[in-house]
């Protein structure tokens, strides 16, 4: 473990304790989450995961290569007579990123103040730093589709009449990072020129309108969820990007939720449209501050279906389906992986079935095409089966203890297009299989959430 991960785990404990002691009467709530994997693939080398080249997301289970965990704590420090409560609220994450690193990364996803049921706001939470806001995922693929985190501060779901709920959050894009000067001292780097994050701020700054309303009846146990997030750039441009390149954007998503499928099942239904900025690039969250350079012209639309449901006490399944179709780029802005125009299909699920109290078997399997405006289809489907120790034998029971087998296949276009983006991946020519178009890989996997 490397210096900079020691220092931050002491500071992790420190900021522990001091939350547990600062107010006596007021206790300290905490939560966690944590996977790992360890494996071998069929070429005899290490854990190998795979992913798609112009895919946002991949199936996980047996499919997650890293050691990753959250830990979340925090601490109502004040309670008021009118029923309002002020909480500090702090989450630490680990990342190592290829288990045979010895590389972690340790560092502050969340870090904020927040102020619940205030009375001259209808009930609604006032906060303020960075945090988890409002985020809509897909459990299989683990995709956000919707996304709000970020730094800044707002209002989140204010009553609105009897059924509605009101949030805005103003959220911020810029890498102000004083990492910066030329020159080797204080001195020295007075008046010399910007480097690095603070040279880059010219072309990346910029703000998040955020607006939200949910729970519009529409059916029982159902209801519509209307965002729009309008992303305003207000960067001076840069000698590489100066500003009449750079643009504004905007993202519409429309969602229909139900609830109450077999007990605690849902479904979501969601249709979003991105513009400019607002179609997110590389980050999943349509409405995220995706890259300024990108006019109006860049389009993204996006129909998502995700289902759960646990139809017996012992048999539970998730569901996942996506079409995204990216449009606008011209043939300079064209990067394979990353910018193209290009449709995006995924299909898949999740399944598990629970034999006894502690053992079950977990099973995923995921389709995946990216078809490009010019070139070849690509195509790769995975699949895992994972016999399972767990605390129960429900879909969601955790900690899990998985033994797993995942197999991949692919096509040559999915190759060939990793050979360009992603050299030294699972798809690639120079990664673990070759010019194999298959390949896959065995191991434990663990996943705990507290």
């Amino acid at each position: 473990m490397n210096t900079i991960t020691m220092k931050l785990l002491k500071s992790v404990t420190l900021v522990a304790g001091a939350l547990a002691v600062g107010g006596p009467a007021l206790a300290l709530d905490y939560n966690g989450y944590f996977r790992g994997l360890a494996g071998s693939n069929s070429s005899k080398g290490g854990p190998t995961c795979f992913q798609m080249t112009g895919t946002l997301a991949k199936y996980r289970l047996g499919n997650e290569c890293q050691v990753y965990g959250e830990f979340w704590m925090g601490q109502e420090v004040a309670k008021t007579d009118d029923g309002a409560s002020f909480s500090g609220n702090i989450m630490f994450y680990f990342n190592n990123a290829n288990v045979s690193s010895e590389v972690d990364t340790v560092g502050l996803s969340q870090v904020y103040a927040q102020g619940d049921k205030i009375p001259e706001f209808n009930g609604a939470s006032l906060w303020a730093g960075r945090k988890y806001y409002k985020r809509e995922a897909l459990g299989p693929n683990d995709f956000f589709y919707w996304n709000g985190q970020g730094f800044g501060g707002g209002m989140e779901d204010m009553r609105v009449g009897d059924n509605l709920k009101f949030s805005y959050a103003w959220l911020r894009r810029d890498k102000l990072i004083a990492t910066t000067t030329g020159g080797g001292g204080s001195r020295a780097a007075i008046g010399a020129p910007a480097v690095g994050a603070l040279a880059e701020n010219g072309s990346n700054s910029a703000s998040r309108h955020d607006f939200q309303l949910r729970g519009i009846p529409t059916n029982p146990n159902g209801s519509l969820e209307l965002g729009l997030s309008y992303i305003a750039k207000d960067a001076k441009g840069s000698d590489d990007y100066p500003e009449r390149m750079l643009h504004s954007g905007y993202g519409v998503t429309v969602q229909h939720r139900q609830t109450g499928i077999l007990g605690d099942g849902w479904n979501k239904l969601a249709l979003q449209y991105g513009v400019g900025p607002g179609t997110g690039g590389n980050d999943a969250g349509i409405g995220s501050i995706g890259n300024l350079t990108d006019s109006k012209d860049i389009r993204r639309y996006r129909v998502v279906e995700g289902a759960y449901a646990q139809f017996t006490p012992r048999l539970g399944a998730e569901l996942v389906a996506i079409y995204q179709k990216d449009t606008g780029y011209t043939a300079a802005q064209t990067v394979i992986g990353r910018a193209e125009n290009k449709v995006w299909t995924s299909l898949g699920g999740h399944l598990v079935y629970g034999f006894t109290q502690h053992i079950k078997l977990g099973a995923d399997l995921g389709f995946d095409t990216v078809k490009p405006e010019n070139g070849a289809t690509r195509r790769m489907t995975k699949l895992t089966i994972a016999p399972t120790i767990s605390s129960g034998p429900r879909l969601s029971a955790r900690p899990d203890l998985r033994l797993f087998y995942t197999y991949a296949k692919w096509n040559d276009a999915a190759r060939e297009a990793a050979d360009f983006a992603n050299a030294g991946s699972a798809l690639s020519s120079t990664g673990a299989f070759g010019r194999a178009t298959s390949g896959s890989m065995v191991g434990i996997q663990v996943e705990a959430w507290f």
